[in-house]
């Protein structure tokens, strides 16, 4: 019986990731926003270089996830680290001026675009109601 309990549980867990990885970019972000305030961090990819980044002619955009499983899909090398949820809230206070975006949730086709000041708002937001 517990072989069956794991079989159970894992494909309820591959569900998720497959459902999670369709949804749509919207759909995502506010995944990302309750998942990141529950489990109080953010995922990114790192390298010696420094935070993985896709640039694009207005901003520096950091990628983030909600889950470390996530981050790890699209490392390619880079590191998948997380960044307490606080820690990462005064992180985007210093980044409000200095035209860095986050791209958030990236499935392998697109991502919800998220300026600093807006992803900050959201999460200081729902860690409002849970804190």
């Amino acid at each position: 019986m517990p072989v069956r309990v794991l079989r159970i549980e894992g494909m309820i867990q591959m569900n998720r990731i497959e459902g999670l990885l369709s949804a749509s970019p919207e759909k995502r972000y506010r995944n990302f926003i309750g998942t990141v305030v529950d489990r109080e961090e953010v995922w990114l990819l790192s390298s010696e270089d420094g935070y993985a980044t896709y640039d694009d002619e207005n901003y520096t955009n950091l990628l983030v996830w909600s889950e470390k499983q996530f981050a790890e899909m699209f490392a390619d090398g880079d590191n998948a680290i997380p960044i307490e949820i606080h820690d990462f809230c005064e992180r985007c206070k210093e980044m409000l001026d200095d035209n860095i975006g986050f791209l958030v949730f990236y499935n392998g086709k697109d991502a919800y675009w998220a300026d600093a000041n807006r992803i900050l708002n959201d999460i200081q937001e729902e860690l409002s109601l849970v804190e």
